[in-house]
Protein backbone atom coordinates (compact mmCIF):
# COMPACT_ATOMS: atom_id res chain seq x y z
CA UNK A 1 0.00 0.00 0.00
CA UNK A 2 1.48 3.34 -1.12
CA UNK A 3 1.60 5.68 1.79
CA UNK A 4 -0.61 7.96 3.37
CA UNK A 5 1.61 11.07 3.58
CA UNK A 6 0.38 12.87 0.68
CA UNK A 7 -3.02 13.67 1.85
CA UNK A 8 -4.17 14.92 -1.77
CA UNK A 9 -2.97 12.80 -4.10
CA UNK A 10 -5.28 9.46 -4.86
CA UNK A 11 -3.78 6.54 -4.86
CA UNK A 12 -4.62 2.57 -5.12
CA UNK A 13 -5.69 0.45 -1.94
CA UNK A 14 -6.29 -2.53 -3.43
CA UNK A 15 -7.47 -4.25 -6.68
CA UNK A 16 -9.58 -7.43 -6.66
CA UNK A 17 -10.35 -9.07 -9.82
CA UNK A 18 -12.09 -11.77 -11.85
CA UNK A 19 -11.15 -13.33 -14.61
CA UNK A 20 -13.81 -16.18 -15.05
CA UNK A 21 -17.89 -16.24 -14.75
CA UNK A 22 -19.05 -16.21 -11.75
CA UNK A 23 -22.24 -18.55 -10.78
CA UNK A 24 -26.05 -17.21 -11.15
CA UNK A 25 -27.59 -15.56 -8.28
CA UNK A 26 -29.30 -17.93 -6.28
CA UNK A 27 -32.93 -17.50 -7.90
CA UNK A 28 -34.13 -13.76 -6.53
CA UNK A 29 -31.34 -13.50 -3.44
CA UNK A 30 -28.04 -11.88 -3.64
CA UNK A 31 -24.89 -13.61 -4.99
CA UNK A 32 -21.40 -12.18 -4.02
CA UNK A 33 -18.79 -12.93 -7.05
CA UNK A 34 -15.67 -10.97 -5.74
CA UNK A 35 -14.41 -9.95 -2.23
CA UNK A 36 -11.20 -8.06 -1.32
CA UNK A 37 -8.61 -9.01 1.45
CA UNK A 38 -8.97 -8.07 4.94
CA UNK A 39 -8.10 -4.38 4.21
CA UNK A 40 -7.35 -1.34 7.15
CA UNK A 41 -10.00 1.82 6.14
CA UNK A 42 -7.83 4.87 7.66
CA UNK A 43 -10.04 6.85 10.38
CA UNK A 44 -10.94 10.45 8.69
CA UNK A 45 -9.72 9.27 5.04
CA UNK A 46 -12.09 9.04 2.14
CA UNK A 47 -12.26 6.20 -0.29
CA UNK A 48 -13.68 5.52 -3.99
CA UNK A 49 -15.10 1.95 -4.94
CA UNK A 50 -14.89 1.47 -8.25
CA UNK A 51 -17.21 -1.95 -9.72
CA UNK A 52 -16.48 -3.22 -12.91
CA UNK A 53 -18.20 -5.95 -15.14
CA UNK A 54 -20.67 -7.16 -17.66
CA UNK A 55 -23.81 -8.28 -16.08
CA UNK A 56 -25.28 -11.72 -17.61
CA UNK A 57 -29.13 -12.26 -17.31
CA UNK A 58 -30.67 -16.05 -18.18
CA UNK A 59 -33.99 -14.58 -19.43
CA UNK A 60 -35.51 -11.50 -20.54
CA UNK A 61 -37.91 -8.56 -18.95
CA UNK A 62 -36.30 -8.27 -15.96
CA UNK A 63 -33.82 -6.04 -13.72
CA UNK A 64 -30.49 -6.90 -12.52
CA UNK A 65 -28.61 -5.10 -9.95
CA UNK A 66 -24.72 -4.69 -8.44
CA UNK A 67 -24.31 -3.69 -5.05
CA UNK A 68 -20.69 -3.38 -3.20
CA UNK A 69 -21.35 -3.88 0.67
CA UNK A 70 -18.83 -4.72 3.64
CA UNK A 71 -17.75 -8.07 4.45
CA UNK A 72 -20.39 -10.09 2.00
CA UNK A 73 -24.45 -10.68 1.73
CA UNK A 74 -26.22 -8.55 4.96
CA UNK A 75 -23.14 -6.14 5.58
CA UNK A 76 -23.24 -2.80 5.36
CA UNK A 77 -24.40 -1.35 1.37
CA UNK A 78 -21.86 1.17 0.69
CA UNK A 79 -23.42 0.92 -3.14
CA UNK A 80 -26.69 -0.20 -4.36
CA UNK A 81 -27.10 0.53 -8.78
CA UNK A 82 -29.55 1.29 -10.66
CA UNK A 83 -31.60 -1.59 -11.64
CA UNK A 84 -30.65 -2.93 -14.96
CA UNK A 85 -33.71 -3.87 -17.22
CA UNK A 86 -32.25 -6.87 -20.06
CA UNK A 87 -34.54 -6.98 -22.85
CA UNK A 88 -32.21 -9.39 -24.15
CA UNK A 89 -29.72 -11.97 -23.12
CA UNK A 90 -26.18 -11.00 -23.58
CA UNK A 91 -23.86 -9.24 -21.41
CA UNK A 92 -24.04 -5.35 -20.38
CA UNK A 93 -21.39 -3.38 -19.97
CA UNK A 94 -21.45 -1.70 -16.41
CA UNK A 95 -19.14 0.72 -14.47
CA UNK A 96 -19.88 2.50 -11.28
CA UNK A 97 -17.66 4.35 -8.37
CA UNK A 98 -19.11 6.05 -5.02
CA UNK A 99 -17.29 7.29 -2.35
CA UNK A 100 -17.25 6.56 1.34
CA UNK A 101 -15.51 7.67 4.02
CA UNK A 102 -14.29 6.48 7.30
CA UNK A 103 -15.24 8.53 11.03
CA UNK A 104 -12.92 8.23 14.28
CA UNK A 105 -12.09 5.24 14.03
CA UNK A 106 -9.97 2.72 11.71
CA UNK A 107 -12.13 0.41 10.29
CA UNK A 108 -11.01 -3.60 8.93
CA UNK A 109 -13.20 -5.33 6.61
CA UNK A 110 -13.30 -6.98 3.36
CA UNK A 111 -15.60 -5.47 0.53
CA UNK A 112 -17.51 -7.57 -1.51
CA UNK A 113 -19.22 -7.09 -4.80
CA UNK A 114 -23.05 -8.60 -4.84
CA UNK A 115 -25.33 -9.27 -8.16
CA UNK A 116 -29.19 -9.92 -7.96
CA UNK A 117 -32.44 -10.28 -9.67
CA UNK A 118 -34.35 -7.08 -9.05
CA UNK A 119 -37.75 -8.20 -10.44
CA UNK A 120 -38.77 -10.59 -13.58
CA UNK A 121 -37.43 -14.29 -13.90
CA UNK A 122 -33.69 -13.99 -14.77
CA UNK A 123 -31.22 -15.44 -12.76
CA UNK A 124 -27.73 -13.30 -13.22
CA UNK A 125 -24.31 -13.81 -13.39
CA UNK A 126 -21.09 -11.75 -13.75
CA UNK A 127 -18.85 -12.74 -17.20
CA UNK A 128 -15.24 -12.13 -17.05
CA UNK A 129 -12.49 -13.13 -19.28
CA UNK A 130 -8.93 -12.38 -19.16
CA UNK A 131 -9.67 -9.85 -21.66
CA UNK A 132 -12.41 -8.52 -20.19
CA UNK A 133 -11.97 -8.60 -16.28
CA UNK A 134 -14.09 -7.52 -13.80
CA UNK A 135 -13.00 -6.08 -10.67
CA UNK A 136 -13.76 -4.63 -7.21
CA UNK A 137 -11.00 -1.36 -7.08
CA UNK A 138 -10.54 0.89 -4.16
CA UNK A 139 -8.56 3.98 -3.95
CA UNK A 140 -7.63 6.70 -1.21
CA UNK A 141 -9.24 10.07 -2.22
CA UNK A 142 -7.70 11.86 0.60
CA UNK A 143 -9.49 13.88 3.77
CA UNK A 144 -13.03 12.88 4.59
CA UNK A 145 -13.59 16.31 5.09
CA UNK A 146 -13.43 17.06 1.26
CA UNK A 147 -16.71 14.69 1.11
CA UNK A 148 -19.50 15.90 3.00
CA UNK A 149 -22.22 13.76 2.34
CA UNK A 150 -20.41 10.79 1.72
CA UNK A 151 -21.21 7.20 2.98
CA UNK A 152 -19.50 6.47 6.29
CA UNK A 153 -18.27 3.11 6.71
CA UNK A 154 -18.89 1.86 9.72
Amino acid sequence: MASTENARAPFLVNYTASTSNSSSDPGGGELVWVTTPSLIFRAGRAYEVTVKGLLAPTATASEGQVRVRKTGIGGQLLYDSFRFPTSQIGNYGFIFSNIFIVGGANVTAALASTVARASGAALYSISATTTSVAYLKITDEGPAADFTGATVLT
